[in-house]
């Protein structure tokens, strides 16, 4: 949580697009599936197409999670330009760096 005044930014949140879609895969999916094993009547045929829809729904909200936790995997992007920071100090006590301003003109 970054706070600039008094007003919180969380950014750790998960994508609130992302989660929206995840939910709405997993309740069409889990409703397509089910309706297709209600109209199961022994041949086995709307059996596989429930399985078949039940199996792309998992892939399908297994892959938009990871898309929507994916903040949370890379703990050294928590900090907002962290390397830019550390690449700045270097740079500003490099020893050509204190001699850049004190070049004898020609």
């Amino acid at each position: 949580m970054h706070t600039r005044g008094k007003v919180p930014h969380f950014t750790l949140r998960p994508h609130p697009m992302v989660t929206g879609a995840f939910f709405l895969v997993l309740v069409v999916g889990l409703l397509l599936a089910m309706s297709l094993l209600s109209m199961e009547e022994g041949a086995g045929n709307y059996k596989q197409k429930a399985l078949l829809t039940l199996s792309i729904t998992g892939v399908i909200c297994f892959c938009l999670a990871i898309l929507a936790t994916s903040k949370l995997w890379f703990r050294h992007l928590w900090r907002k330009n962290s390397t830019h920071d550390r690449h700045k100090q270097h740079t500003q006590y490099h020893p050509n760096a204190k001699n850049r301003g004190s070049r004898p003109r020609r």
